[in-house]
């Protein structure tokens, strides 16, 4: 099952990060966390509707400050960027990107928060003999 709807809003991100000027990137980021969260819960054999939708808002909301540039930045920020080194002269700037193409990731930060962070078990098929 894939969420249609991000667990976090525009609203309650601008509540906890304040404003971001581009609201369509805003949206587009929150749902690409909501996916990557949706796939974390998957790959334990969990089902999102089985959590607290305040821990999920909340993850979500994390994992999307990372990777939106502020509004109230001194300077433009691209999207992902976690470095901003500037030099006065001869003018150079340089930026840091902790995840590829500004993608949300989940840490461990949010597997702690969903309470994810346990032993897991699991199984994997042996190898068959092919008798042909």
């Amino acid at each position: 099952m894939t969420a249609t709807e991000p667990f976090c809003t525009v609203d309650q991100y601008e509540a906890r990060y304040g404003t971001v000027a581009d609201e369509d990137q805003l949206s587009e980021c929150l749902m690409d966390a909501t996916r990557a969260l949706g796939s974390a819960l998957s790959s334990r054999g969990l089902d999102a509707e089985s959590f607290d939708a305040g821990l999920l808002m909340q993850a979500c909301r994390q994992m999307t400050n990372r990777v939106v540039p502020m509004e109230d930045a001194p300077m433009p920020i691209p999207a992902g960027a976690t470095q901003v080194g500037m030099t006065g002269g001869p003018y150079s700037r340089q930026y840091s990107f902790q995840t590829p193409y500004g993608s949300p990731k989940v840490t461990a930060a949010e597997i702690d928060l969903l309470g994810l962070n346990g032993p897991r078990v699991g199984w994997l098929p042996l190898a068959e003999e092919d008798d042909g």
